[in-house]
């Protein structure tokens, strides 16, 4: 029974799918950038999960007895993320923060040209760069202090918990989809789901389970069953 958040229960249909294609001998070559592939999902989830070791840094600043309360172990850095790794994910934050001012301020410039209106100059850019020289040192110095500073708009405890909070549920889901994907380097789900599985056993899935079909289901996909979508409910049965 498929239960928990919709990336659990999407596996938990993928699971299924998965045995019907492995008995219908659905398989398929790994592809030649899966490994790189995975590679990428991997660090999008370590990213993650330094960004909630940062908050929960912050919520130490604020009430160093939290340590004591919630355990050192809470507040550890996660495995993999050693000091080489910080400061090549630093690296690349700066530069994401670089690419992202130089993009907004050539966005102005266009739309200040379409108007006819003057054009700002390049001083202007390298004014509001500076914002990424400063982010450049505040991590630097986070990584020889072994500390974070609050960040946000009336930083608090109750903030904070909130934030990471939200950061384990992202972090779980992320997950789930690493290990799905790695499930299916060698197995078509595709097929089954088209060609063997009746259309309207995923829509009762995704009825039932509170699940959008837009999970399970692309824009042609939707549209070439669309039969299927009306023609169900969640107590429907085969």
């Amino acid at each position: 029974k498929a239960t928990g958040t919709h990336a659990e229960k999407v596996k938990a249909y993928n699971d299924a799918n998965r045995r019907v294609a492995i008995l219908c001998n659905h398989k398929r070559t790994v592809a030649a950038g899966h490994a790189a592939q995975m590679e990428k999902v991997q660090d999008k989830i370590d990213a993650v999960k330094y960004q909630q070791y940062r908050v929960k840094q912050m919520m130490l600043a604020l009430d160093p007895k939290l340590k004591k309360k919630k355990g050192a172990e809470w507040f550890a850095l996660p495995e993999g993320l050693d000091e080489e790794w910080q400061k090549k994910h630093h690296e690349d934050l700066v530069e994401q923060e670089r690419q992202k001012i130089t993009k907004k301020f050539e966005k102005e410039n266009e739309k200040l040209k379409a108007e006819g209106e003057k054009e700002m100059k390049p001083k202007e850019l390298d004014e509001r760069l500076e914002a990424a020289t400063e982010l450049e040192k505040k991590l630097k110095n986070e990584l020889k202090t072994k500390k974070v500073e609050p960040e946000g708009k009336g930083p608090s405890v109750e903030k904070y918990e909130g934030q990471i909070e939200k950061l384990s549920v992202r972090i779980s889901n992320m997950e789930l989809q690493a290990e799905d994907r790695e499930s299916n380097k060698e197995v078509a789900l595709g097929t089954s789901k088209i060609n063997y599985i009746d259309p309207r056993l995923t829509v009762v899935f995704s009825k039932k389970f509170d699940v959008p079909i837009e999970k399970f289901f692309s824009k042609t996909l939707r549209e070439k069953f669309a039969w299927a979508i009306a023609s169900v409910d969640e107590d429907w049965e085969f």
